[in-house]
C-alpha cells in the first residue's frame, strides 16, 4: 500500500487522465456507439416522425382554430355595425360616440382580444384597446389595412409586445357590400398567450419550436439563439415549405455555434394565416430514446466495465478528494472568503504544487483585499466629509437654513428606503439631497438672505440656483448620477415646475424624492417670511399636493415612513395660524 500511495503521489496528472479514459470511457463508447448506430437508425427515424407528426398538427390547428374564431368574431361585428340602420354615411356613422360604447362591450366579451380598430373605406376610424398603442403595433395595424384594402381579403401579422413581450396576431377583415365592395375594414389585436404556452410546452429538452411566415422568415422561436433563427430560416425544410405549403417531414442540417447538426423536422400549415409550425430535434437525440441501444451498450461494455472498475475505484480515491478539496476551497474565495488555505493529503505532485501557488496567490488576495478596503473606506470618509463642509458653508450664508440640506438628505434617504429602493440606489440619492441647493452658492446674499417676500425678478434669480448647482457638480464624474436630484428637485408633477418644466414621469425619481422631503422641512422650518408649522400640517399639505405638485407614489412612501415614526421633525415648531397656509405651500 505504501508502494501504491507513493507511485500516485509521483503520478503525472495527465498520464493518469488519459490511461483511465481511454478505459473506462473511449473504448466501451466507440465499440457501442458503432453496433447502436448500425442497428437502429430506421427505428430512429420512424419513432421520432411519428413524434414530430403528433406534436406539429397539435401545435399548428390549435393555432389555427383560434385565428378562424378570432376572424369569425371581427366579420359578425363588422357586420353588426353594417346592419345598424342610420341616416349617415358609413365614415359618419363610425364618428358616432355609439360605436365607441359598442367597441368596448364587445372587447370585454373576449379575453384574448385585447384591440379593435374599425375604419371606413377612407381609413379613418375608431380604436379601442385593452393595451397601449404602441408605435410598432400602430405601423402593423396600418399595413394590415392598406393590404387588405388592396387585396380585399382578410389579411394577418404578427407582433410581439414591446411592454410585455407577449406574442399577439393582428388581423384586417374586410366586410363587403352584396357586389363585394368593401363597406369598411376591422382590425383585431388578439393575445397569443395560449400558443406561447403549447409552444414552451413543446420545446422541452432538445425540442425547438418556431413559428415562419410565409415566406419563411421567423416570427417566433422561444428562447432559440438568432444563430439557431437563422440557420431554421435557411433549412431545406423551411425552403420547400415556402414553394408548397403541406405537411412535410424532412432531415436536414444546422450550423450552431461553429458546428454542424443533422436535425429531423416536421413543418405543419396554418392555413387560416398562411404560417407554418415548425418542429424540429436534434437526430442525434433519438439514439438515447432507442431501447436497442440501452441494451447492446450494455452487453457490450459489460466486460470492459468490469475489467476497468477496480482501476477506477482506486484512481477515483487518490484524485477525486485533492480536487474536490482545491475547488471547495475556491469557491469559499470566490464568495469573498479570501486567505482561505487547501490542506492536501495524498495528492499527484502537479495537484500538490497548484494547491501550494494557490496558497500563496490566496495569502496576496487576502492582503491587497484588505489594503484596498482600507483605502476605498478613507477616500469614502473624505469624499462624504468635503461634501458635508461644502453644504454646510453654504447653508451657513443664511441663518434660517442652517441645516436644511442635511435634514432634507435624511428625509430623501427614509423615503427611498419605504420606496423599495436598494441602499446603493438610497445612498445616491441621499447625496444628491445633501447637494440640492449647492447652487445657491452662486446666488446674491442681499436675495438669499432677504426678510421680506422676494420680487418676481428676484424669485427668477433664485430660481437659477438649480441650473447652477447642476452646472457646479457636471464637473465631477462621480456625482453624475445625483444630477438629476439637484437640477430638477423644483419640477413638478403637473409640469408648473422649474427650470425645465417637466412634468409626470419625466421627473427622474432622484428628483421627485428630494421635492417632497425639502417641502417637508421648509414647511416646519422657520423661515424669514414664515414660522414654522407643526409636522402633522405639512404632511396634511404635501397630501393635498400629490397628483399636482409630487408623485403620489412618493408622498405614500412618505407616509408610510412617518406613521412609522422614521420622518419626524427634532425641533418643537412654533404654533402658527391657519392663514399662512398659502404661504408655506408656495414655499
Amino acid at each position: 500500500m505504501a508502494s501504491l500511495l507513493s507511485i500516485l503521489k509521483r503520478l503525472k496528472l495527465r498520464h493518469f487522465l488519459f490511461a483511465l479514459l481511454l478505459i473506462a470511457g473511449i473504448v466501451p463508447l466507440a465499440f457501442s456507439s458503432f453496433l447502436v448506430i448500425r442497428q437502429n437508425r430506421e427505428i430512429l427515424e420512424t419513432q421520432e416522425k411519428g413524434y414530430l407528426t403528433r406534436s406539429t398538427q397539435f401545435l399548428s390547428q390549435e393555432l389555427d382554430q383560434h385565428l378562424s374564431s378570432t376572424r369569425r368574431q371581427l366579420m359578425q361585428l363588422g357586420q353588426s355595425l353594417v346592419a345598424i340602420p342610420s341616416k349617415s354615411e358609413m365614415a359618419e356613422k363610425l364618428r358616432q360616440p355609439w360605436v365607441q360604447e359598442y367597441l368596448r362591450e364587445f372587447l370585454s366579451t373576449d379575453p384574448t382580444l385585447v384591440g379593435l380598430r374599425v375604419l371606413g373605406t377612407d381609413g379613418v376610424g375608431p380604436y379601442m384597446a385593452a393595451i397601449r398603442q404602441s408605435p410598432s403595433l400602430r405601423t402593423q395595424l396600418d399595413e394590415a389595412f392598406g393590404e387588405s384594402e388592396e387585396k380585399a381579403a382578410v389579411v394577418y401579422r404578427f407582433l410581439t409586445l414591446e411592454e410585455t413581450a407577449d406574442p399577439v396576431a393582428v388581423l384586417a377583415v374586410p366586410i363587403t357590400d352584396s357586389s363585394g365592395q368593401p363597406q369598411l375594414f376591422v382590425e383585431g389585436v388578439t393575445r397569443l398567450r395560449r400558443m406561447e404556452t403549447l409552444f414552451q410546452q413543446e420545446a422541452r429538452g432538445e425540442v425547438s419550436v418556431f413559428l415562419i411566415d410565409n415566406q419563411g422568415g421567423i416570427l417566433w422561436g422561444g428562447e432559440a439563439t438568432e444563430e439557431m433563427r437563422r440557420a431554421v430560416r435557411r433549412s431545406r425544410l423551411v425552403r420547400d415549405f415556402v414553394q408548397t405549403p403541406l405537411n412535410m417531414t424532412q432531415e436536414y442540417s444546422v450550423v450552431s455555434d461553429g458546428s454542424e447538426e443533422r436535425m429531423l423536422g416536421r413543418v405543419g400549415p396554418v392555413e387560416e394565416a398562411g404560417w407554418g409550425v415548425v418542429v424540429q430535434r436534434p437526430a442525434a437525440i433519438a439514439l438515447a430514446a432507442v431501447q436497442e441501444m440501452v441494451f447492446n451498450t450494455a452487453v457490450s461494455t459489460a466486460v470492459l466495465i468490469a475489467f476497468a472498475l477496480g482501476i477506477a475505484v482506486a484512481a477515483a480515491r487518490g484524485v477525486s478528494r485533492p480536487i474536490q478539496e482545491l475547488a471547495d476551497t475556491t469557491h469559499q474565495i470566490a464568495a469573498g472568503n479570501f486567505g482561505q488555505r487547501v490542506e492536501l493529503g495524498v495528492a499527484s505532485q502537479e495537484i500538490r504544487e497548484l494547491a501550494d501557488d494557490f496558497n500563496r496567490m490566496s495569502d496576496h488576495v487576502r492582503s491587497h483585499v484588505e489594503q484596498l478596503k482600507r483605502a476605498a473606506q478613507i477616500n469614502r470618509d473624505l469624499f462624504v466629509g468635503s461634501m458635508r463642509s461644502f453644504v454646510a458653508a453654504i447653508d451657513a450664508k443664511d441663518p434660517y437654513t442652517r441645516g436644511h440640506s442635511e435634514r432634507v438628505a435624511t428625509y430623501s434617504r427614509t423615503i427611498s428606503k419605504f420606496l423599495g429602493l436598494s441602499e446603493e440606489d438610497s445612498h445616491q440619492i441621499w447625496v444628491g439631497a445633501l447637494l440640492h441647493d449647492v447652487g445657491k452658492i452662486g446666488i446674491e446674499d442681499q436675495i438669499l438672505t432677504k426678510v421680506d417676500r422676494l420680487t418676481d425678478a428676484e424669485y427668477d434669480v433664485m430660481k437659477q440656483h438649480t441650473v447652477i448647482g447642476a452646472q457646479i457638480m457636471s464637473r465631477i464624474e462621480q456625482l453624475k448620477e445625483m444630477l438629476p436630484a439637484i437640477r430638477w428637485h423644483h419640477e413638478a408633477w403637473n409640469g408648473e415646475g422649474y427650470p425645465d418644466g417637466l412634468h409626470g414621469a419625466q421627473i427622474p425619481l432622484s428628483a421627485r424624492i428630494v421635492a417632497v422631503a425639502d417641502t417637508f422641512d421648509a414647511i416646519t422650518t422657520t423661515r424669514p417670511y414664515q414660522k414654522a408649522y407643526d409636522t402633522a400640517f405639512a404632511v396634511e399639505t404635501i397630501s393635498k399636493l400629490a397628483g399636482k405638485r409630487f408623485d403620489v407614489d412618493v408622498v405614500s412612501a412618505f407616509h408610510r415612513a412617518f406613521e412609522a415614526g422614521q420622518i419626524r421633525k427634532r425641533e418643537t415648531p412654533l404654533p402658527v395660524a391657519a392663514a399662512e397656509v398659502k404661504a408655506a405651500v408656495a414655499s
